[in-house]
């Protein structure tokens, strides 16, 4: 299995008020392809900071992050925006949507933008995997529609199509389902196991013990430090969810949630 990611002694440091704030310390993980991996732990323990840090949206202080053997961690800001447009897809909390564009042109505008939008010919094929991916997450009914005009759920779909459109080699989601209800939460958590069962390796953050029940390892972070790691297996529909999610709450009562 191919390493995706690798993490080794992260550091991340701040300068507030000339005092010198350590969010990262001396962080270290893999992934490999086809893993889905969610990062927990108490609100300020840097969970967040670490998603951005390891994609590239915020700058490292110290260490070294290889994504898919290149080290991003050395790269410009103008290499890492290419990075991060051609090989990695995003989903956040707050759905960042343009307004004055339609849900499906919101899907297919960055891809326009990305090595793989450059002609005529290629942004048809771009159009076609944008229906293609609609009509997997079974919004397609909605292409046309406002982004006022829609469900939260229809709305955080739409950004994983928009995640997936240019084929990346990894998604980072940072709190996806943390506005959205119960019902809501598991359509968006159904479609991210199905496009992890296709094989995209993703990283999520999350403070939902139900949605981290169905990924394959939890990580957990303390004072920007891993503290431990809690391998759960690889999430089916026919898993026993109750008992991943009795073992995940247990795990965590022991490492101090």
């Amino acid at each position: 299995m191919n390493k995706v990611l690798s993490v080794n002694n992260l550091c991340k440091t701040y300068i507030v008020n000339k005092k010198q704030n350590n969010v990262l310390r001396n962080v270290n993980f893999e992934m490999y392809e086809g893993e889905f991996t969610a990062i927990m732990g108490p609100s300020g323990s840097g969970k967040s900071t670490l998603l951005y840090t390891v994609s590239g949206m915020d700058q490292l202080t110290a260490g070294k992050v290889i994504f898919c053997g290149k080290d991003i961690s050395s790269l410009s800001p103008n290499k890492m925006s290419e990075v991060r447009l051609n090989e990695m897809g995003f989903i956040f909390q707050q759905m960042h949507m343009l307004r004055n564009l339609s849900t499906y042109d919101n899907i297919i505008v960055s891809a326009y933008s990305s090595e793989a939008g450059k002609t005529k010919e290629q942004r048809k094929k771009i159009n076609e995997h944008a229906v293609e991916l609609m009509r997997k997450l079974e919004i397609i009914d909605i292409a046309d529609n406002d982004i006022t005009e829609v469900s939260g759920g229809q709305l955080q779909r739409a950004c994983i199509c928009r995640a997936l459109i240019n084929n990346p080699k990894m998604l980072f989601a940072d709190e996806p389902t943390g506005a959205l209800n119960s019902k809501t939460s598991n359509e968006v958590m159904y479609e991210l196991n199905r496009i992890n069962r296709d094989g995209t390796t993703i990283l999520i953050v999350t403070h939902d013990v139900k949605v981290a029940a169905r990924t394959d390892k939890v990580l957990y972070i303390v004072d920007g430090n891993i503290q431990g790691e809690l391998q759960l297996g690889k999430y089916t529909e026919e898993s026993p969810g109750k008992e991943r999610e009795r073992k995940l709450s247990s795990w965590l009562m022991d490492m101090g949630w």
